[in-house]
């Protein structure tokens, strides 16, 4: 269950308002049910920056707890593949 305030659609409802569907989660994430359970969610590309910058905050705190660090040149070649691969799309 989401522990935020979503939009609730209908699985048949997300399908057949796929248009309205994206539109609203523009505005706030988008919950979709089946049978009364959620399925999936659908989020707007800022939402997503920010739960991707949040994960990674996260990762790179216990990285630092463990003391496990990359080096400078690893963690260029490390940054320079992601922004290769996002490239392409």
């Amino acid at each position: 269950m989401s522990k935020l305030e979503t939009q609730v659609f209908d699985a048949s409802e997300a399908k057949n308002s796929f248009g309205k569907m994206i539109d609203a989660a523009q505005r706030r994430p988008v919950t979709i049910k089946r049978r009364g359970r959620a399925v999936a969610f659908v989020l707007s590309p800022v939402d997503m920056e920010t739960i991707e910058d949040l994960y990674l905050g996260m990762q790179a705190t216990q990285a630092m707890k463990r003391g496990r660090f990359l080096g400078v040149e690893e963690t260029q070649k490390y940054f320079d593949g992601i922004l290769k691969r996002h490239a392409r799309h």
